[in-house]
């Protein structure tokens, strides 16, 4: 394994890609280190466009190994993990096999999206307003407060947020996927599919289901 420091410019956004570990920290400077095998971490890209930070695999990288991704290049095997420390964030988008660990957040308004097979835990999240956006098979865990939040999931994700304390939410599930939630004031939700919704609290409840999917409420123990 490999350390390396990086300097990066200031940004609010995030775009992770292909595979690893991040892990984020909010602070006052922005800071990066990473650690990955010795043949993988001079392919790894660290840099910020536009306000957007990138993290990945360098696209010549991925041109030469091609298909063996899938046959050869096993992500088990080889392990890329990004300490990231931000001042700030408003969007995230994270594709592949990627896993975002985050201790504390604090923002005001912030975007995920997560694709492929994706997984996002933040432990301790205070916002105004959260839009979650989870697709494949994509997992998404939140704890903390928030205002509203408008969450979509679509194929086999799952979004698990008991402990996250909402006003008003929104939640749109179609396919397999499912969550659990904790609302207070209103609730909209809209299943296509065999989607299921778990929630705590007595928000005002507006619902639309089709196919198999249900929604259900559960008291606090």
């Amino acid at each position: 394994m490999k350390t390396e420091t990086r300097s990066i410019e200031s940004f609010d956004k995030i775009n992770f890609k292909d595979f690893g570990t991040l892990i984020l920290t909010q602070g006052e400077q922005e800071s990066l280190t990473i650690e990955a095998d010795d043949d993988l971490m001079d392919d790894l890209i660290s840099e910020v466009r536009d306000g957007t930070l990138y993290l990945g695999m360098d696209e010549d990288w991925i041109s030469r190994i091609g298909k063996l991704v899938s046959t050869v290049f096993s992500t088990s095997n080889h392990k890329v993990t990004y300490y990231l420390t931000f001042v700030s964030l408003q969007k995230i988008n994270a594709s592949g096999k990627c896993n975002l660990k985050c201790d504390s957040l604090k923002a005001d308004t912030l975007k995920v999206n997560i694709s492929g097979y994706g997984n996002m835990n933040i432990d301790q999240l205070e916002a105004n307003a959260v839009k979650i956006n989870i697709s494949g098979r994509g997992d998404v865990k939140a704890a903390g407060a928030v205002e509203e939040q408008i969450i979509n999931v679509s194929g086999s994700g799952d979004y698990q947020a008991p402990d996250l304390s909402s006003q008003n939410t929104k939640i749109s599930i179609s396919g397999q996927g499912d969550a659990t939630l904790r609302v207070e004031e209103s609730l909209n939700i809209t299943i296509s599919g065999v989607g299921n919704v778990k929630y705590y609290g007595r928000p005002k409840l507006r619902q639309v289901i089709s196919g198999l999917g249900k929604s259900k409420r559960i008291d606090d123990e």
